[in-house]
């Protein structure tokens, strides 16, 4: 009896090893992996979780990370861990083109769409089609700084981009500050004149 329990422990170890790491433990590495670049990035950065085929343009500032974990959970990770930094804010773009994608067409994405949604609910959201999106992100990755997560999800259209805006300086405030320093800045023929240059 002593000698089939021991084997039954060995066979149940075994499995857990050859079932590999749990959806946890994947989330955890995911967010362990991501965070230190999301420290490093700030205003008119861009952060896109992308299925494994995504295009990567090409691009002074691009970096591209593989992940384990799925595009949502990623994406769940990526808000929360903007959300506990709080001096940036997301401003989300997803595919039109997510919502036309029958299950028929590709199994899974009904509730990867749901999934999503939830996560959408309450912030600032752009749904544009794919090209359009890709182009932004071309013309981002000249100036800017665009992270590249790569996950392990097979969905088309699936992929998320994310915007990212300074958590305590909003496009508002920036137009008031520039209409104010417009009033305080006096006209050109009254303007104090420039100092003479330096004798070499």
């Amino acid at each position: 009896m002593k000698a089939a329990a021991v084997t039954a422990a060995a066979l149940l170890a075994s499995c857990q090893q050859n079932n590999g790491p749990t959806r946890i433990e994947l989330i955890d590495q995911t967010r362990a992996s991501i965070a230190p670049q999301l420290q490093q990035l700030g205003a008119r950065n861009w952060v896109v979780i992308a299925d494994p085929t995504y295009p990567i343009p090409a691009g002074a500032g691009v970096l591209t990370m593989a992940v384990p974990s799925s595009s949502a959970d990623t994406f769940r990770e990526v808000l929360d861990l903007l959300e506990l930094q709080a001096s940036l804010t997301p401003r989300i773009w997803v595919c039109n083109e997510m919502e036309a994608v029958t299950e028929s067409l590709a199994p899974g994405i009904k509730e990867y769409r749901t999934a999503v949604n939830s996560l959408l609910s309450g912030r600032f959201c752009y749904r544009l089609d794919e090209k359009i999106i890709s182009m932004q992100l071309a013309d981002a990755a000249q100036k800017y700084r665009v992270l590249y997560l790569k996950t392990n999800t097979q969905l088309p259209y699936s992929s998320i981009a994310i915007e990212l805006d300074s958590g305590y300086w909003n496009p508002d405030a920036e137009a008031e500050i520039r209409q104010r320093l417009e009033q305080l800045t006096p006209p050109a023929d009254k303007a104090a004149p420039l100092p003479p240059p330096l004798n070499r």
